[in-house]
C-alpha cells in the first residue's frame, strides 16, 4: 500500500521550472496589457480552470512518497523480514472435510492434501495464510470405517506418514511463508486389550489411546507436541495430528496396515 502524504500549504516559491513555464504561457491569457500596470483580468471558466490547474502542479510537486511492504510473495529485506516475523500468528486445529476433501477455512489456502484408500478412509488437511497469520487444519474424512475391534490381543502396522508446515524462516531451507514437507514410514502397535497405539521414527511420534475405535493423544514432530486424533480397526489405523508453536504451524496425517 502506498500512502501519500502533502502538505496542504502550496507556496508560489515552490513552484518548479516547468510549473513556472506554464505560468508564462498562461498570462497573456489572464490578463490583457501591460503586467506592470495590472491590467484588467479576463474571467472566465477556461482560464480559471488553467489556473487551478497550476496552482494544483505547485502544490503536488513538493509531495512525498511512504511506501509500506506489502507484497508477501516478493523476497523481504532483512529489515522487513524483522517486521514480518514479529507481527506473524500461527494457529492449528481439527476440522471436518468436505465431500472433496476440503475444509471451510477462515485464510487463503496454500496447501492442501490428505489420502485416501479403495475403501474411502483417510485424511485431509489445509493450511491457510493472510499476510502474517497461518493456519493449519486437518481431518478424518467422514466416511472412514475401519471395522469392528477384536476384545484383545495387538497388531503391528506399517504405512507412510506426511507432515506439512508454514510460517517464519528457519535461516536455512525454509523461507518466510514457504510450504515445507516432511514425509517419511511408521510402523505403530496397536494394543486392543488396553487401548492403546504407540510408535516412533526418527522425526515423529504417536502416543494415542482409544475406546470403541476413536484415537485421542498426541503426536511429536521432531519434539514438537501436536494434538491427535484418529480411527483403529483390527488391520489398520488412520490418524491426523495438528500444531503450532513460535516458528511453524503445522498438520499431518498417516494411515498404517498390518
Amino acid at each position: 500500500m502506498v500512502a501519500r502524504l502533502h502538505d496542504p500549504i502550496c507556496a508560489f516559491e515552490s513552484i518548479n521550472p516547468a510549473v513556472t513555464l506554464i505560468m508564462q504561457w498562461l498570462m497573456p491569457l489572464l490578463f490583457k496589457g501591460s503586467l506592470s500596470c495590472m491590467p484588467r483580468f479576463i474571467f472566465s471558466s477556461r482560464t480559471l480552470f488553467l489556473l487551478l490547474l497550476c496552482l494544483a502542479l505547485a502544490g503536488c510537486d513538493n509531495a512525498e512518497d511512504e511506501t509500506e511492504q506489502t507484497d508477501f510473495d516478493a523476497t523481504p529485506t532483512e529489515e522487513q523480514l524483522a517486521k514480518f516475523e514479529a507481527n506473524t500468528t500461527l494457529t492449528s486445529d481439527f476440522g471436518t472435510p468436505k465431500a472433496d476433501g476440503t475444509f471451510n477455512a477462515s485464510l487463503r489456502t496454500i496447501f492442501k492434501g490428505g489420502f485416501q484408500d479403495d475403501a474411502g478412509n483417510g485424511y485431509a488437511f489445509e493450511l491457510g495464510r493472510e499476510g502474517t497469520a497461518f493456519s493449519a487444519v486437518g481431518g478424518i474424512l467422514e466416511e472412514t470405517d475401519l471395522g469392528a475391534l477384536p476384545p484383545t490381543g495387538f497388531a503391528a502396522m506399517s504405512g507412510p506418514y506426511e507432515i506439512h508446515e508454514a510460517g517464519k524462516s528457519d535461516g536455512v531451507s525454509r523461507e518466510y511463508g514457504d510450504v515445507q514437507s516432511t514425509r517419511g514410514r511408521i510402523t505403530l502397535r496397536a494394543d486392543f486389550t488396553f487401548g492403546t497405539l504407540h510408535g516412533t521414527d526418527e522425526v515423529l511420534t504417536i502416543d494415542g489411546t482409544f475406546s470403541d475405535k476413536m484415537v485421542t493423544g498426541s503426536a511429536f514432530f521432531n519434539k514438537r507436541a501436536a494434538a491427535l486424533k484418529g480411527q483403529v480397526g483390527a488391520s489398520s489405523a488412520v490418524g491426523v495430528f495438528h500444531g503450532a508453536d513460535d516458528a511453524t504451524a503445522f498438520v499431518g496425517g498417516f494411515l498404517v496396515e498390518r
